[in-house]
């Protein structure tokens, strides 16, 4: 058996790796474009919610109590 046939192949594990990373980076942008696409912003949620800004603080900080 030869030295050689033990030690991996770099340029693969490179390729590899860039695969994978841009694999990543595209299942990001695709969902983070799902999730801007649907956002309609705080507001609406805080009028859906019936909560503002300052009442969540509020409440947040009752809840650690």
């Amino acid at each position: 058996m030869s030295a050689q046939a033990e030690v991996g192949d770099p340029v693969a594990a490179m390729l590899l790796l860039f695969g994978t990373l841009c694999m990543l980076a595209a299942m990001y942008v695709v969902c983070y474009s799902f999730f801007m696409a649907n956002w309609e912003g705080w507001e609406s949620w805080h009028r859906r919610t019936g909560l503002d800004g300052d009442r969540a603080e509020e409440e947040a900080l009752h809840k650690r109590r």
